[in-house]
């Protein structure tokens, strides 16, 4: 999948997993962490999350009921990792490609090939505050993924919607895609559709949301 960035959003894509030992407490000297072995955040756009709570929406009724029962999993999870309360609303919150979502709301389209150009992909533009915060993001997911006639498993169509939202709140395509020792890479690794793997966020993606609770350290009091 490719990236693209459009005001201060950024269009971002798909995934796998795997296993590594969470960061230390100690801060930086020299500023926030943004990347580290087999993880990687949106810097310098996003680089932290406060702790202001988040709300997932939808920008249609169709959208609101394929994907809510996936994403009340996906939002405990990011709760519980976060350190952030995520609600998943009713609201309907419709999303242009390319336009920001902010107020800490991510909003989910479901829609077939919502990019023509690469008729297989999912992608996400997050978006980023002045103090460099995740604020907010649309993330579109291919409904295609669910026709009888293409054979995604169940497992993969969860991994679809955990890398997505995982981009939502500030994590990037790792530099490099280590593995580990079951042979199995991060999550946030895949890049086509073809990658994808039946897991979701591993301990490679947690070490990157530890740092994004973390790198609050290194802004004021009001941006939490």
């Amino acid at each position: 999948m490719n990236r693209r960035i459009a005001s201060t959003a950024f269009a971002l894509t798909l995934a796998v997993g795997a296993v590594i030992a969470a960061p230390s407490d100690a801060h930086s000297v020299t500023g926030p962490v943004t990347d580290g072995h087999g993880w990687k955040l949106n810097a310098p756009r996003i680089t932290h999350i406060d702790t202001k709570p988040w709300q997932i929406a939808f920008h249609d009724t169709t959208s609101r009921a394929k994907l809510t029962p996936y994403l009340r999993n996906t939002a405990a999870e990011l709760t519980s990792y976060l350190g952030v309360t995520f609600t998943v609303s009713t609201r309907i919150v419709p999303v242009t490609r390319g336009q920001c979502v902010t107020g800490h709301v991510i909003s989910y389209r479901y829609m077939s090939k919502p990019d023509p150009t690469r008729p297989n992909a999912s992608f996400t533009g997050a978006c980023g505050n002045t103090r460099q915060a995740a604020d907010g993001a649309y993330v579109f997911i291919n409904s295609d993924y669910w026709s009888p006639t293409r054979r995604f498993s169940e497992p993969v169509r969860m991994n679809v919607i955990w890398h997505e939202t995982a981009h939502a709140v500030g994590l990037s395509h790792p530099a490099t895609c280590p593995k580990d020792r079951y042979g199995r890479q991060p999550l946030m690794c895949a890049d086509t559709y073809k990658d994808l793997r039946t897991r979701r966020y591993s301990s490679f993606e947690h070490t990157a949301f530890k740092q994004l609770r973390l790198n609050r350290a290194y802004y004021p009091v009001v941006n939490r």
